[in-house]
């Protein structure tokens, strides 16, 4: 039914709210607002009510205040400033307009300042990374622990407050004695009854007997670790640190994940990176300032001396020798079954472990290959089903400056100086009247051993595409919450107890490159690496300040960019000049110039302190070392000169010359770096990098069709062979298969600079691969002590550097040229090997790696700079 407008709902009557809308003001002649009723006001009369309340309030004011009232003053209405003039778009240039276009727009999300959340875990293990992954963890900050935060509300918090800040963090931590669960092992009773057989027949050994040998071993390697004793040290290195130390930093978030973990009763297994004798120190210092569970920590046995031994023991470190056999070619299996359950029943009461992976401290300042002697033990004590599970925590430490002095003499040729008491002592004089600035310690996200296992041997048998045997090997279907059991074929051969094979060998292999990359991923740069990296990069021969203060600042951008955070903050010029005071006068000097005026900052170039200076430059060498690789292949495989001018025009090479070029010189490299995770191909990373560089556009890409390979002649040939004998389909003309040949960008200026810096990152590495080259093609005609031959090369090194030959004057460090001798072995181009107590080298082959040798130093000495 139809309704009439005036009564529509959805067609109201326009004139009545037309009415309604004019009676809401004053009218003209003074009528009524509209109001009806009661409460009908005219509009007059509110003009005098405000007028009435404003002179009462007016007069209430005098009242109180006097005369001093005055009126408010009105600020005068600024003028507009005249809008200028357009400009006309022909007087636009082209920069203008291509700056417009290049920029990206400023949104809300490129205005926040964010920081890098190191550790995060790895996506080949997905359970561990959800486990324990959360947004809240990352969004904390960063906490100082030398910041006791004790408010004083007493005279006992105001005057002891040390004394207070220990005793509140008293824990009720067990520490149980299992030397006695050890000696009676029957593992470790079978080794004892073994020795004692071969003593007896053996009629010339007057050695002890192989029980009290064992007794002495467990003395020696145990702990004493309690948690009183561990609080009375803590408390004490809260009165040393900060006069060492201006901050331990740590991250919140980081913290409360390795808490959580920590809290499920499962051991704990911290592997962090050695750089310092303070590692371990400063761990369980860590630990106990956040109510951690303290791990057991294996030592080496050269630091057991008198008073720092038994200090180290009461912290839960145990010493454990260097080299387990006394005896060349024969196993000291009383030893190594001591050691192995001593670890093993450690996990089975629950306790946590600490250990370094690498052995002994970085003498260059970059992570060294992994040892994984320990590791596997770890992991057979899960496989064999004594532990539940086990978390494995990589961790990152750096320092602004090292504690423990430099390793330059080391790194000439000088023998190591053994640790001693009277040596200790001098040390820490000299430690404590000297500042360390800051230490940065990055824990990475747990994760379950179990998982890496059960993963690593399902792809494994996905590829070999075998079932599981009556072994019990993992197979993609089995059960998570199943140990994994690992290939065993043996039981007393090893210091694991077993001949564990091949495959376990890799796979124990993997697991500890893979917590190293880790580690070394996460690890925080300080602003003394970066300064040194800088100096000796691209400046040795001196910059003006601000000109290293703008590249402090792109280098810092570059490190967010590639996901690293940096250990400090501050403006560039700032931390220039802390980070120079930090290094000393002997590694960096300063000068001012008049004329213009200017400050200069050069490195030392005596080689003592060049060396050194590459030890604090080392730590930044990771981030870039992938994209150094592929520029090093660009160079070779386009004979790039970075010395010529822009527009000088070089070869051209296909994306597959370049990447197999890059492959092998990660071969080459494959001593100094781990270059990507275990669980990923280098070759697709690779490939990857090299697609970066070419959207940088330091590399041009060019596409031709693989056809252009063949002559006029033999395209002729094909064309007609295919016409007559109708072998070509209609389909098939479409399918045309393009090349990619690449060619670095020379016009530009800056792509060539660019470059030219990716390649410094790797120089100094490849001119010591270059000397080890020549001096095995020109020195090694017949076999040699390995010892005799490395000094030779050294000398030839240190030669080189004297006489100005040498571009790179660290490439004279003694682990660089170890590292090559080890290269250049796995490349089947020398043998070394053992003759009784003695390390021989000699060459593979005379007659075949003559050629592949000459191959390796004609691409090095394109590569050494």
């Amino acid at each position: 039914m139809a309704t009439q407008k005036g009564t529509d709902p959805l067609t109201p009557n326009m004139q009545a709210v037309f009415a309604k809308w004019e009676n809401r003001g004053p009218r003209d002649g003074g009528g009524d607002s509209g109001l009806e009723g009661e409460n009908q006001i005219k509009w007059d009369q509110v003009g005098q009510l405000a007028d009435k309340i404003t002179q009462d309030g007016r007069a209430k004011w005098r009242e109180r205040y006097g005369d001093s009232v005055r009126p408010m003053a009105h600020r005068r209405a600024k003028q507009r400033s005249k809008r200028p003039a357009a400009i006309p778009m022909e007087e636009m240039t082209s920069n203008v307009i291509a700056e417009f276009k290049s920029k990206p727009m400023i949104t809300p999300e490129s205005l926040m300042v964010t920081r890098p959340y190191m550790g995060k875990g790895c996506s080949c293990m997905p359970v561990s990374q959800v486990d324990f992954s959360t947004q809240e963890a990352v969004k904390l900050g960063f906490r100082n622990v030398l910041d006791l935060e004790i408010r004083g509300r007493n005279w006992k918090e105001k005057y002891f407050a040390n004394i207070v800040y220990a005793v509140r963090k008293r824990t009720n931590h067990v520490y149980p004695d299992v030397s006695p669960s050890v000696l009676h092992h029957p593992r470790v009773c079978e080794a004892i009854t073994q020795e004692d057989a071969e003593s007896k027949a053996d009629t010339k050994s007057k050695s002890v007997s192989a029980e009290k040998r064992a007794q002495r071993i467990v003395e020696v390697m145990k702990s004493t670790m309690t948690g009183r004793l561990t609080g009375f040290v803590a408390w004490i290195l809260t009165k040393i640190f900060p006069n060492l130390l201006r901050a331990i930093l740590v991250h919140k978030g980081q913290i409360d994940v390795i808490k959580r973990a920590s809290e499920r009763g499962l051991p704990m297994i911290y592997l962090p990176l050695h750089r310092s004798h303070l590692d371990y120190v400063l761990m369980t210092f860590i630990f106990w300032h956040y109510k951690i569970k303290t791990p057991y920590v294996a030592a080496g046995i050269n630091l057991n001396i008198p008073v720092f031994g038994p200090i180290m023991k009461s912290l839960g470190g145990f010493f454990i020798r260097r080299k387990l056999d006394k005896k060349n070619g024969k196993k000291d299996m009383v030893y190594r079954s001591i050691l192995h359950i001593y670890i093993e029943e450690l996990l089975r009461n629950g306790q946590s472990m600490e250990f370094f992976l690498e052995g002994g401290r970085s003498r260059s300042g970059k992570s060294l290959s992994p040892k994984a002697g320990l590791l596997s033990v770890i992991k057979e004590t899960l496989c064999s089903g004594h532990v539940e599970d086990v978390y494995i925590v990589p961790i990152g430490i750096n320092y602004e400056k090292l504690m423990d002095g430099n390793f330059s003499t080391e790194q000439l040729g000088l023998p190591k100086k053994p640790e001693t008491f009277i040596g200790a002592i001098k040390a820490l004089l000299k430690v404590c009247r000297t500042q360390y600035g800051c230490v940065r310690v990055d824990f990475c996200q747990p994760f379950s051993l179990k998982e890496y296992l059960q993963n690593t041997q399902s792809s494994q048998s996905s590829v070999q595409g075998s079932e599981p045997n009556s072994d019990g090997e993992l197979s993609p279907d089995s059960d998570p919450s199943t140990p994994p059991v690992i290939w065993r074929h043996g039981s007393m051969s090893s210091l694991y107890g077993t001949d564990v094979g091949e495959e376990n060998r890799q796979l124990v292999k993997s697991l500890a490159e893979h917590i190293t990359y880790t580690g070394t991923q996460s690890t925080a740069l300080m602003s003394t690496n970066l300064l040194a990296f800088l100096l000796l990069k691209k400046y040795r021969q001196g910059v003006e300040k601000s000109q290293l203060a703008e590249d402090m600042d792109w280098l810092i951008s570059e490190l967010k960019v590639r996901q690293r955070d940096v250990g400090f903050t501050g403006e560039p010029e700032e931390v220039i000049h802390y980070a120079s005071l930090l290094l000393g006068k002997n590694l960096v000097t300063r000068t001012t110039e008049s004329s213009p005026p200017a400050v200069i900052y050069k490195p030392n170039k005596e080689l003592a302190a060049i060396v050194e200076l590459s030890y604090y430059s080392n730590a930044v060498l990771s981030p870039f070392v992938l994209e150094s690789v592929i520029s090093c292949a660009v160079i070779s495989c386009c004979d790039v000169s970075l010395d010529n001018t822009p527009g000088h025009v070089t070869c051209s090479a296909t994306r597959e010359e370049i990447l197999a070029t890059a492959v092998e010189i990660c071969q080459l490299l494959q001593y100094e770096f781990i270059f990507v995770s275990p669980c990923k191909q280098l070759e697709e990373v690779l490939a990857e990098e090299l697609d970066q560089m070419i959207c940088m556009e330091i590399i041009q890409v060019k596409e031709t069709l693989c056809e252009d390979q063949y002559s006029t002649y033999e395209k002729g040939w094909a064309q007609r062979l295919s016409a007559n004998m109708e072998w070509r389909d209609e389909e098939d003309e479409d399918d045309l298969v393009f090349q990619q040949t690449c060619q670095v960008n020379m016009d530009r200026l800056d792509c060539v600079e660019k470059l030219r810096f990716f390649h410094q990152v790797l120089a100094p590495f490849l001119e010591s691969y270059y000397v080890t080259a020549c001096q095995i093609h020109r020195g090694l005609h017949s076999q040699l002590l390995e010892s005799d031959f490395l000094h030779n090369i050294h000398i030839e090194a240190k030669k080189r550097v004297y006489e100005n030959l040498a571009s790179s004057e660290e490439s004279v460090v003694l682990d660089s040229l170890k590292n090559a001798l080890k290269s250049f072995s796995d490349l089947k181009i020398i043998d070394i090997y053992c003759v009784g107590n003695l390390r021989m080298v000699e060459l593979h082959d005379h007659f075949e790696v003559k050629e592949k040798l000459i191959k390796y130093i004609e691409l090095l000495e394109v590569l050494k700079g």
